[in-house]
């Protein structure tokens, strides 16, 4: 979680609320904790097979949360960690994958003076986080290959879309 960008820009931020913005309430996530550590994590190898046994995809390593089936760890890697695997750049794991989405979110938010408060964006990013690590909740597959990745690759020809375009 990228809570740096939260107090570093609060004040430039907060000139951009306004006090009709979005107010959230907590309802899973606990202030004062981390979403990322209200769950149990840890390393799997993620591997896909073709019908003979042979690999076609494997990520070793692979931080995701503890109670997620293989299925959703092989899928996740598998198609939305970003990066070239095997590279240094490559995400690993759900945790990496979960901050770039809702921290990217949370500050097109922010931007847009969608909030009423600094505050709120804290309350909205940690809910969504806890609702995506928990699988209360998913993106469909563009989001989860496409938002925040422009954080990733700040030098790349391709752009996020952004509601202000």
């Amino acid at each position: 979680m990228n809570e740096t960008h939260l107090q570093t820009s609060s004040a430039a931020a907060q000139a951009a609320y306004t006090q009709k913005g979005l107010t959230f309430a907590r309802r899973f996530s606990t202030e004062g904790i981390s979403p990322y550590d209200e769950v149990q994590w840890e390393r799997r190898n993620a591997l896909i097979t073709d019908t003979k046994g042979n690999a076609i995809f494997e990520q070793r390593d692979v931080e995701t949360p503890s109670d997620w089936s293989m299925t959703a760890t092989n899928i996740v890697a598998s198609k939305y960690l970003h990066g070239q695997l095997g590279t240094p750049e490559r995400e690993t794991g759900v945790r990496q994958l979960v901050g770039r989405v809702a921290e990217t979110v949370r500050d097109w938010g922010i931007t847009g003076g969608y909030f009423a408060t600094v505050e709120d964006a804290a309350i909205f990013h940690d809910e969504l986080a806890l609702m995506l690590l928990t699988q209360r909740v998913a993106f469909n597959s563009p989001v989860w290959f496409n938002v925040g990745c422009d954080r990733l690759e700040p030098n790349s020809d391709g752009q996020n879309w952004h509601w202000d375009r």
